[in-house]
């Protein structure tokens, strides 16, 4: 059971002009809120500055009750996703979802690979881009999907990242390089098939549970457009790949030894990369039929039409209960 009656729901400073990936927080602060209140739990919403978390979270005055850490890194500056939680661990604050270590390594998807692969977990062939010596591009054959490799919410999937040939994925790499200069640039081998992602939740009784499994389906996409999430399918609600871009369930009766072995692969890359409370894992089938991962989620989106929000639904949760449960996962933690 909560024994807290007061939290501060911590999230990035949003400007009126920021992308809607930025400004998509106060989404999810909105409902963090909602379900604090379901729970009879007041809330203080405070924005936190990346660079400034030290002086706001541990200043005088500061509120010594538990966080929950809605901050996100400021556009173009992965490097400050951590600041504001490594903050709070030298304070020693509760704090939900995952460490500052564990949202360093899931930042980088060049380093989430790396060890993943270490643990023998499946993940698409691929690696850095390096444009002098593209040796990826030898290693691995086409079509790649080239994106940056620190960068989350599909920032850097604009347009087609599917490239076919050496010199499109040569050409976006450098574009890449360009617009995220000093960050890292990843080629993966683009696999062929379904596109399925686990949502993970604390349990209540200190383990974590796999939430329904969704996939992404891609309805009515001519053969020249990509089967890809991205930034359009994400963002902008008036595109035909919003629009068209759907969110399912499969049925257990229909995919059932699939959706076992996504949610036992789930489950493995959530503890090999330490996180915490709640996390999302993203999976594609290569062409054997057989899941890779692609990306480990620390912290995911908690907006109301999100992905694990949509996955708690399914799975009966209401808001008010996903809340108490990645905040007893912290309060939890801190006590152990």
């Amino acid at each position: 059971m909560l024994n807290v009656d007061r939290v501060v729901v911590a999230h990035n400073p949003v400007g009126p002009d920021d992308d809607p990936s930025t400004s998509d927080v106060l989404a999810q602060v909105a409902a963090v809120r909602a379900g604090l209140a379901a729970l009879g739990i007041a809330s203080l919403p405070l924005a936190v500055e990346g660079g400034r978390a030290w002086e706001v979270l541990g200043g005088p005055g500061a509120l010594r009750v538990p966080v929950f850490n809605l901050v996100e890194a400021p556009p173009g500056s992965p490097h400050l996703h951590t600041w504001s939680t490594v903050a709070l661990e030298i304070l020693g604050v509760p704090f939900t979802g995952s460490s500052s270590a564990a949202l360093w390594l899931t930042t980088d998807k060049l380093v989430t690979r790396a060890v993943l692969a270490a643990e023998g977990l499946p993940v698409a062939a691929g690696g850095r881009l390096d444009l002098d010596r593209p040796a990826v591009l030898d290693r691995v054959p086409p079509p790649w999907i080239v994106k940056p490799a620190r960068e989350d919410a599909s920032v850097g999937l604009e347009g087609n990242p599917v490239c076919k040939t050496r010199a499109e994925a040569l050409a976006r790499g450098a574009a890449l390089a360009h617009r995220f200069p000093g960050h890292p640039v990843l080629a993966e081998a683009f696999l062929p098939g379904r596109e399925l992602n686990v949502s993970l939740l604390a349990d209540g009784r200190g383990g974590v549970a796999a939430l329904p499994v969704a996939e992404i389906e891609f309805v009515d996409f001519p053969p020249d457009l990509p089967q890809v999430l991205g930034y359009e399918a994400k963002w902008l609600t008036d595109s035909f790949v919003y629009t068209h871009t759907v969110r399912r369930f499969p049925a257990e009766v229909d995919d059932g030894p699939l959706l076992a072995r996504v949610r036992e692969l789930a489950l493995a890359a959530f503890a090999v990369c330490g996180l915490a409370g709640y996390g999302r894992v993203d999976l594609r089938l290569d062409g054997a039929g057989e899941p890779r991962i692609l990306e480990v989620n620390a912290n995911p989106c908690l907006a109301a039409d999100a992905g694990l929000m949509a996955a708690a639904a399914a799975a009966g949760l209401s808001l008010g209960q996903v809340v108490e449960r990645i905040l007893l996962a912290a309060l939890d933690g801190c006590s152990s």
